[in-house]
Parts: C-alpha cells; sequence; structure tokens
C-alpha cells in the first residue's frame, strides 16, 4: 500500500515546478499587407511528407510495437512519401541519421490526457511532464521546456481525450504547429481559434499510424510540402514559412496500398496562391468539387463550385483567410480535401511573430513554496504510517 502510495505522490512532486504567466490578451493580426506563405511556391515542388507515427520502441512497451523501423520507412516511401519521421513516444528514432532526409522526432507527454507534443528537429528528449492533467499554466510551462530543445513544436490530435480545448489557443503561445488534421482526430476548430487570436499556428497532418500492416492507417492525413528536395534543411525552412497544407483523405473500405499509391501518384497540383490588389486567387491543375474560403472565427466566407480557379475578395475587417479544396474520389464527392495554411493581415508583409508570454513571479512562487509544503506534509504522512506499520509487525 506505500509503496503504490509512493509510486502515485512522485510524479505529483513535478507539479511543484511549473510557472504561472500573464497570457497575451487574444489580439486579431493586423496590417496594411499580407503575408503568403505560398508567394515562393512553385508548383512542381510538392512532396509527401508524413512526420506522427511509431515503430518499435522501449522493448515493445508502446503502442506500435509491431512496426519494424526499415519496414516503415520503405512503405511509406514506396507510396510517395519524400519525407518521413518515426515520432516515438520519449524516443528519437535513429535509422537513416547520417542521411540529408533524416528529421530527429519523438512525441512527447505520457499523461492522461493525451496533451502530447510533436518535437521536429529535436536534439535531445525533454522527460518531464504532467501526467494527471494540465492547466493552461501547465500546458505553457511544457511548450517553453521543450522550446530550447527542438525546432519545431507541434501540438498532437488536440482534441484526442481533449487534452486541449479550442479556448486553450486564445492563450497558448510559442509553438509552431497545430495537428489540425490527425488519422484519429481533427481539430480545425483549435486551428481557428488559435489564428483568431493572432497566433499565427501553421498547420500538420499526419497519419499517427500505429499498425503498419493495417492499411487504413497509412496515408489518410499526411502534409504535402513545396520545398525543391527532401533535406532537412529545405523541409524545415518550407515548413517554418507555411509554405505546405494538409490533406485528408477518405480512402475507400478495403483500398490496397497500390490503389493508394496511383491515387496519391494523380493528386490535384495547386498552381499558386497569389494576392493582386484586394484579390486572393488559388489556381488548380484540376478542377475542384469545392473551394471554401474561411476567415476570423472560422467563419464560412464564400465557397465556388467546380472551378479550376477562384478569387476572393479581401475585405478590411478580414483577419487572415484560409482556402480548403475539395475534390471528389471514385466514391465520394469530397473524399479529397486540402487544408491550406492562412494568408494572414501583417504590418511588414512577414509572417506575425507569436506573442510572447511573460511569467508571473508572484503566482509562480507562491504556487511553488505552497506545494513544497503540502508534499513534505505528504511525506511526513507516509513516513508516520511506515512507522505505525512497522510497530505493528514488532508487536
Amino acid at each position: 500500500m506505500l509503496l503504490i502510495l509512493m509510486v502515485l505522490i512522485l510524479p505529483a512532486l513535478m507539479y511543484i515546478l511549473p510557472a504561472y504567466y500573464h497570457f497575451p490578451p487574444p489580439m486579431r493580426f493586423a496590417g496594411d499587407k499580407w503575408y503568403n506563405p505560398y508567394q515562393t511556391a512553385d508548383k512542381n515542388h510538392w512532396q509527401l511528407a508524413n512526420f506522427h507515427m511509431h515503430s518499435r520502441a522501449w522493448g515493445g512497451l508502446t503502442d506500435g510495437a509491431e512496426n519494424k523501423d526499415h519496414q516503415v520507412y520503405d512503405t511509406y516511401r514506396k507510396n510517395g512519401f519524400g519525407s518521413v519521421s518515426i515520432s516515438n513516444y520519449q524516443s528519437i528514432n535513429k535509422l537513416y541519421k547520417d542521411s540529408a532526409f533524416y528529421i530527429p522526432a519523438y512525441e512527447h507527454g505520457y499523461g492522461i490526457y493525451k496533451n502530447h507534443h510533436l518535437c521536429l528537429g529535436a536534439h535531445k528528449v525533454i522527460w518531464y511532464d504532467l501526467p494527471y492533467g494540465q492547466t493552461i499554466h501547465h500546458k505553457q510551462y511544457i511548450i517553453n521546456r521543450l522550446r530550447p530543445t527542438t525546432e519545431i513544436i507541434s501540438i498532437n490530435h488536440p482534441s484526442f481525450f481533449k487534452g486541449f480545448k479550442p479556448e486553450d489557443f486564445t492563450k497558448l503561445t510559442g509553438y509552431d504547429f497545430i495537428e489540425t488534421l490527425n488519422g484519429f482526430r481533427n481539430s480545425v476548430p483549435h486551428w481557428d481559434s488559435a489564428l483568431s487570436a493572432g497566433r499565427p499556428a501553421l498547420i500538420l497532418a499526419n497519419d499517427d499510424m500505429h499498425d503498419i500492416n493495417n492499411v487504413d492507417e497509412i496515408g489518410r492525413r499526411f502534409t504535402v510540402i513545396n520545398s525543391p528536395t527532401n533535406s532537412r534543411a529545405d523541409i524545415v525552412a518550407s515548413l517554418k514559412s507555411g509554405n505546405a497544407f494538409g490533406v485528408y483523405y477518405q480512402g475507400e473500405e478495403g483500398e490496397t496500398l497500390h490503389q493508394k499509391n496511383r491515387q496519391f501518384a494523380l493528386l490535384p497540383v495547386v498552381e499558386s496562391v497569389s494576392i493582386t490588389g484586394d484579390s486572393l486567387t488559388v489556381k488548380l491543375d484540376t478542377s475542384a468539387f469545392e473551394v471554401r474560403f474561411f476567415g476570423q472565427g472560422g467563419q464560412l466566407l464564400q465557397k465556388d463550385n467546380h472551378v479550376k480557379r477562384a478569387s476572393y475578395k479581401l475585405k478590411p475587417d478580414d483577419t487572415f483567410v484560409r482556402i480548403v479544396l475539395l475534390f471528389p474520389t471514385r466514391t465520394n464527392t469530397e473524399g479529397l480535401q486540402f487544408f491550406l495554411n492562412p494568408v494572414m493581415r501583417s504590418a511588414d508583409g512577414s509572417l506575425p511573430a507569436m506573442p510572447v508570454v511573460k511569467v508571473d513571479l508572484v503566482k509562480t512562487w507562491f504556487s511553488r513554496i505552497g506545494l513544497s509544503i503540502l508534499a513534505i506534509g505528504l511525506f511526513w504522512i507516509v513516513l508516520r504510517l511506515r512507522r505505525r506499520r512497522r510497530k505493528k509487525i514488532q508487536a
């Protein structure tokens, strides 16, 4: 009993460290100019990528135990994916670590409510986590702990287990991406909440594959990146600039990998996304079933049907506009969906910066001291119980 109590108490001690914050208030994107993440895109440089998948790790204790590293890489590369990273829990996979295309990654987090992060371009694993649930201050503290150790932080599947709520993203800052499209959960309201609060969160889409032998877990969500090569430097640069988009693919029941491969090889091409005057225009090489424009608060601004080219007139009160492209598959008129990164208002035409969060020193130290006293008290109680037990045994 005492051993169980100790095991439960020790992770709770990690709750002593987190800071409290003064969160920057929600601020809409503002400025006379627009940041267009696709202004340098080359229609011949689109390539498929997937950064959230699992292989055997930790002796087979984690989900993904049947997936061999080479099998995972080979399956994705054969299906047209130019950039692939295995992101096991709390472990950086080293396969192909000496290759130019290798991007080290891991999935951070082991708590009850799936507060997970993809650390892409990570150079070390951070073991600190808050496993029994997290307040908004805890969530920000984790982001701040991860920030110095990785090039990119993506908040994974925020709607999964309700680990993050859409309203969290009106406060959180300091991350780079939201995994808006995930093989198990989509989180579009969370993305719109962040953008509407002036957080320039970019989109990632990933399979979150756990069983390489299950064809339905492969190629259902992925990111398409505009990059001249699949080298780490080029891929990371394109991602950070937003020159990429997320894909939601609803395959047919029983669809084989060969059939998926043929589908991916014939993906519609986004030829350009441009802003001329007050017009935002997207051009495609094939007709979309529907083109949708969304803005502040996730509001649908306009939709066009059966077009290769669609334009939206930007209005003075527009703060960002993002585009969703819907294409038909053999069995579904909306079976293939592209979620583009938004164009955002900007003072100088560059990507708006993430707002800076400040530590509330008074609340932080009040909390740390109070929780430390509580922890000491709990240990004292445990010791007293242990002594009483020993006395009973000796008696």
